[in-house]
């Protein structure tokens, strides 16, 4: 080993990487012992003994007194992170984007992020991987740096998503178990985009109802006046839907305002649930019964991808979802 005025320890930390960076131990490898690396690089073994202790806390690999020191993940240059979504209002990204910022400084790593969808800015500054909305997701095109999708695509894809599933069936067997047998639906999203929809319908079809056509709207939360008309809708109805599913807690929120400004009764009137439990969910005048999920642990899910690598399979990691409920429902009137 050539002599340098770094401590000998972080000499074997950085041969190591280089080691694991050029594919001479791979993921799920377990690197020689302590005796063997020292006299390889004629340091001493407290030398190596500190080096992998260093090389654990970084999580590059895994110490099990039975086996050795294992891989447990492949060693970048960098890990500078562009963050891409279409809306920066939706305080759902702001939520993980702190945590992503949180661990990727652990890493000592870095993310940049921008509203919109072009990526040529942030790939220009250096970027090695990409965070993007599912509505980003081109059919058929080819990303240029490896991407990791915040929602459900339909393509071959890296993805880090909730269990819609799960969760969707716990927010109907909730409304199920309060009365509620007419149940509107609201959401930014139509066609294939809305998984949540799609698994309503299914959840609603094996009890032999459906949503009505007329009950499935498509509105922005931003717009008021297309909240205020998706109320009146409502109220309008005959028979009238006596409960309302939000795609996201954003939307929820702005029809839990909307209602209060038009005079609705929240919930007597009309239920309402959102979906990914933002903070400021629980602190309404009117509290939003939703679906939670960790956004700590899908940061934690994101990072691990992006530490591994580039690999000939892509990835769905899903993140676990349970039920909050509050206020905004009650027992069905009729």
């Amino acid at each position: 080993m050539e002599t340098s005025s770094r401590p000998r320890y972080q000499l074997v930390v950085d041969h190591i990487k280089n080691q694991i960076r050029g594919g001479q131990y791979r993921v799920g490898e377990i690197l020689p012992g302590e005796r063997v690396l020292a006299s390889g690089l004629s340091v001493s073994r407290p030398s190596v003994k500190r080096a992998i202790k260093a090389l654990e806390k970084e999580g590059v690999i895994e110490c099990n007194p039975s086996i050795g020191s294992v891989v447990r993940r492949a060693v970048t240059d960098k890990l500078l992170v562009g963050y891409l979504v279409p809306d920066l209002q939706d305080p759902f990204h702001l939520e993980l984007i702190r945590e992503l910022d949180t661990l990727l400084h652990k890493h000592h790593g870095g993310l940049l992020v921008r509203q919109g969808g072009d990526d040529n800015r942030l790939e220009n500054l250096g970027l090695t991987h990409f965070v993007k909305h599912h509505k980003l997701y081109a059919a058929g095109g080819k990303e240029r740096l490896p991407t990791i999708y915040t929602g459900d695509v339909p393509g071959r894809a890296n993805m880090i998503v909730s269990d819609v599933p799960a969760g969707m069936e716990q927010i109907y067997l909730h409304l199920k178990q309060l009365g509620h047998r007419r149940i509107a639906y609201a959401s930014p999203f139509g066609g294939e985009e809305d998984q949540q929809y799609s698994c309503l319908q299914r959840l609603l079809s094996a009890d032999h109802r459906l949503t009505p056509a007329e009950w499935h709207f498509r509105v922005d939360p931003l717009d008021r006046e297309g909240c205020a008309a998706v109320l009146d809708a409502i109220r309008g109805s005959t028979p009238r839907p006596t409960a309302l599913v939000c795609y996201n807690d954003w939307l929820a929120i702005a029809f839990v305002k909307e209602a209060r400004e038009r005079g609705l009764e929240i919930p007597g009137e009309l239920s309402i649930t959102g979906y990914d439990d933002l903070y400021v969910s629980s602190l309404l005048h009117i509290p939003l019964t939703t679906v939670s999920f960790s956004r700590k642990e899908s940061a934690r899910k994101i990072i691990e991808i992006l530490l591994r690598g580039p690999t000939p399979e892509f990835e769905t990691a899903v993140v676990q979802t349970r039920l909050i409920v509050r206020q905004s429902t009650q027992a069905a009137a009729d």
